[in-house]
């Protein structure tokens, strides 16, 4: 029988199975994502039951070969603040795009890191924008579609910052004469995206409704519950 010890790990989402356990979509930083079953773990006296919860970070072990692996261990690496209101909105829809665009058991430690580090912010930083961006751009990038910010599509010149673009999925960058449609974006926006430094409004405002639009494709028709909540 399979056994794993101490692997860090995240909870994205849990199910109530039978009358006193759960399953749980865990993602993890070497395994990726996988179901783990937590038995008893509903009960008044489960010892584990306390931290089987979303946003923490924690070292999680199992047993198992097959698809549904077995907790025996758990527990908290450090604390994060608990998520509320819009930070907890965010925190959902993060864990969404993983579970519907990460195939199950591949390894995305650099997604991880990117993962933890966004979770880490939601519970202190009012404005999580930069970092929801910078978490879409390494997505792109662990599923094989990622993003060409710095030349334009067709020219193959550097992307210039007062230029307008717009980003067509699977060509990139193409340059665009100024007008009021909403995919057109300032090339200040691709590159700042690029560099991880967004951070004026506009900008922010270009590359949400950018990525939102190329996440969408990636969907193809799937919704996200948790883009309902801010409404």
């Amino acid at each position: 029988m399979n056994k794993v010890h101490q692997q860090p790990g995240f909870i994205l989402k849990s199910q109530a199975f039978k009358e006193s356990s759960f399953i749980h979509q865990v993602f993890t930083q070497d395994y990726g994502l996988l179901s783990v079953i937590s038995k008893g773990s509903r009960g008044k006296n489960s010892k584990h039951g306390s931290l089987l919860q979303a946003f923490r970070p924690l070292s999680i072990s199992w047993v198992g070969k097959s698809e549904l692996k077995t907790l025996t261990s758990v527990d908290e690496t450090y604390h994060f603040k608990q998520l509320k209101g819009n930070a907890l909105y965010c925190g959902l829809y993060v864990n969404e795009l993983i579970l519907n665009l990460i195939h199950k058991h591949d390894a995305h430690p650099r997604l991880f890191q990117v993962y933890m580090d966004v979770i880490g912010k939601l519970s202190v930083v009012k404005n999580v924008e930069p970092s929801l961006r910078q978490f879409e751009k390494c997505l792109f990038d662990e599923i094989g579609y990622g993003l060409s910010l710095q030349h334009e599509a067709e020219s193959g010149k550097p992307i210039e910052p007062d230029a307008y673009y717009v980003y067509r999925m699977g060509l990139g960058a193409v340059a665009q004469e100024k007008t009021h449609h909403a995919d057109v974006m300032l090339g200040s926006t691709l590159i700042n995206l690029a560099s991880n430094k967004l951070n004026d409004k506009t900008e922010l405002a270009q590359a949400k409704r950018m990525m939102r639009r190329l996440i969408d494709a990636q969907l193809d028709g799937k919704i996200l519950k948790s883009r309902g909540l801010f409404v």
